[in-house]
């Protein structure tokens, strides 16, 4: 009986030694790290993406179109423009990024998401008063004809093969 006791209260103990190395505690002098955001929240300035496809682009979630045509979307809302840049800017493979106060400009963009073949965006994100404007434009150009000659392709074009009009009176 004695031994059962002893048994006892060595496994009680052992058990309470156990749960003490569980709860140890990070020194009070250290530096804490800062919390991860959570998988289901974005981080401060991330946008959600939204279910407004532009030529292979997401909209942000936070932008309203304000007028669709066949070859341009235009968008707004009240976010940052830096905020809406870099979601873009996530997004796309471009040539070149021009960024002069209003405006971003994303030159020969396309989107990573777009099915192939991607179609060639020209995007813009500018400030406004109260609200950041997004306009991306399909800058695709239509392929070449097959088949045809130097002179039948300016002559497509409406020019000599030295670039001149060949109506003058049809400039365009």
């Amino acid at each position: 009986m004695k031994r059962a006791l002893l048994c006892a209260a060595a496994a009680l103990v052992l058990l309470a030694a156990c749960r003490g190395t569980d709860e140890r505690r990070a020194p009070t002098g250290a530096p804490s790290a800062a919390p991860a955001p959570r998988p289901d929240q974005l981080a401060p300035g991330e946008l959600a993406e939204g279910t407004v496809d532009a030529f292979g682009l997401k909209l942000p979630r936070a932008m309203t179109v304000t007028a669709q045509f066949p070859d341009a979307f235009f968008a707004r809302g009240s976010l940052r423009a830096e905020d809406v840049a870099t979601y873009v800017k996530e997004r796309v493979v471009v040539e070149r990024v021009e960024s002069v106060p209003p405006k971003t400009i994303f030159h020969g963009a396309t989107a990573k998401s777009a099915p192939a073949p991607a179609r060639v965006l020209g995007i813009e994100v500018l400030t406004r008063d109260d609200h950041t404007e997004l306009v991306v434009r399909d800058v695709t150009r239509p392929p070449a004809k097959d088949g045809l000659t130097e002179e039948q392709r300016w002559r497509e074009l409406g020019l000599t093969p030295q670039g001149q009009p060949l109506d003058p009176t049809k400039l365009e």
